[in-house]
This record gives C-alpha cells, structure tokens and sequence, in this order.
C-alpha cells in the first residue's frame, strides 16, 4: 500500500485511529519492506472502514465489499499506464508542488493535488462540454462563488494561480462541511455539495459507499482512490520520484494524450441547477 493513503486517512481521523494507523503503516513497512501488495491495499481500507471507533464503522459489510471492489477495479484500469500517469505530473512539477503547498497550508489533505488529473490531466486550457473549464474544471457559477472573474472579457479559469486559489478555497469549505471526510468532499465537488448535503438527508445516511448519487460521481470518488495507490504523493512533494519514473519529454505525443483522454475523460460535468449550493459566499 503506498504511503500517501494512510497519510490521507491519518490527517482526517481521530487521534487514536492516526495512532492505529500508524502501527499499521509501521508494521506494514516491516513486512513488506515497504511495498506490500494490493491484497494488503484491500485488507487494510477494510480494517480501516471497520474500526469500531471509526465514523465508517456503521458502513454495511455489502457496502464497504462493494467500494473496495470498484476501487481495485479502477487500480487494475490504470496500473499498466502507472509510468505515463506519473510523468504526467513530472511534467507540471512546479504546479502540483505549487498545490501541494497550499494543501499543506490549509491543512487539507495533500491527496487532493490528485483532482487535476481526474478534471483535466493537468491541461489548464480545456472546456468540457458543460462549459467546466481549466486545471480543475469549474463551473462558471463555482468560479464566481470563490472569487473568480468569469465574464466575455476575462475568464480566471484558464489562469492556474488563481483558478488554484478558487478550488482550494472550495475544497476547504467542503471539508469543513463535511467534517473532514474525504470521501464526501470528493462527491461534493464533483455533483455538487447541495445534492450530496440533501441525499444525506433523504436516505438518512453519513458514509458516501451507503449513498445514492449520480454514477459519475461515485465512478469519479473510486477513482480517486485508486489513484492514490498510483501516483506517489510524499514523492512528488519530495522530488523523489524523479528517482524512480523516466523523466518525459516537454509534451505529450498523439498516443499518450489519445491514452490519458481514455483513462481520464473530460467529465460530463452534473446539472446543478436543480440543487443549488448550500450558502452563498
């Protein structure tokens, strides 16, 4: 299991699940040598996902099988192309070390430098075709909500420092709404945090794997997951993974980016309309 999946649980749980985890982590690293397999992956998100202690614990057995079989699921889709996914974030190092930062400065979870690659492979100029823009693909009225110019003169989107700022800042709302669940931050920003605020509400139910919402949504927070188990975040942060994946050229050619197109398609983005945000800011 790499590193950064327990260093994401571990900042968001209670201090003695931070304190299980890390005998966990510790152990793990004994065994193993530090890599264990992705058996040990399942194995390990189960114990998590059951602790008695844990917010999750109340998560049907049905449940937490199914999410870890969709998350693994998409693992397998994307580990034959693990080295072209790591180059890619190579590529826009200064960018994703430039968001990392933030993260760490917000104190959120500095899995979510992951987003961009799932929005819109790091290519700060693509539209998708509900007019979502940029790094991480906003919406025009989400743009607006944290502070961004979108009008027919400028569009603060496509600018990477400052459509940063406006996703971050909406990333951290969502966490605190959320109260610091990863998994309902990453439906929220993907559908909307209103729609998953009301199928809460409705289904009288707090863990996303019990939650009934778009499938686009689940099939995005799945493959957040398997991401994690992909992409070596303390490494990038540390500029470790230089070490370990051959360094790309300056751009893409025609089959990686037909490739990276398949694996993270430009997403077609929820209607909100029908359930507007929770406040306005």
């Amino acid at each position: 299991m790499h590193k950064s999946l327990i260093d994401s649980i571990t900042t968001n749980r209670l201090p003695l699940m931070r304190d299980l985890l890390r005998r966990i982590r510790a152990w793990l690293h004994l065994v193993f040598s530090g890599k264990p397999s992705p058996l040990c992956l399942s194995v390990l998100m189960l114990a998590v996902l059951t602790y008695p202690n844990h917010s999750y614990s109340t998560i049907s057995t049905a449940n937490q099988q199914h999410f870890q079989s969709q998350v693994n699921h998409h693992y397998q889709m994307l580990l034959p192309h693990q080295e072209l996914i790591n180059q890619q974030f190579l590529r826009f190092l200064p960018t994703v070390q430039q968001i990392i930062g933030q993260l760490e400065k917000h104190q959120l979870p500095k899995s979510l430098v992951l987003i961009p690659m799932l929005e819109s492979t790091f290519n700060p100029t693509v539209v998708s075709p509900a007019n979502a823009a940029g790094l991480w693909q906003l919406m025009p009225a989400t743009a607006k909500r944290f502070g961004l110019n979108v009008n027919e003169r400028q569009d603060e989107r496509f600018d990477v420092n400052r459509s940063t700022e406006a996703a971050i800042a909406y990333l951290r709302f969502l966490y605190r709404k959320f109260n610091q669940d990863l998994m309902l931050t990453l439906a929220a920003y993907n559908s909307g945090e209103g729609r998953v605020q009301r199928a809460m509400n409705q289904q009288d139910k707090q863990h996303f794997p019990s939650l009934h919402l778009p499938q686009e949504t689940i099939n995005y927070v799945h493959k957040f997951y398997a991401l994690m188990n992909i992409v070596d975040i303390a490494g990038l942060s540390r500029n470790r993974l230089l070490d370990a994946v051959t360094m790309p050229s300056n751009s893409l050619d025609a089959q990686q980016k037909v490739l990276l197109n398949e694996l993270f398609e430009i997403r077609q983005v929820i209607n909100m309309k029908p359930v507007p945000p929770l406040i306005s800011l």
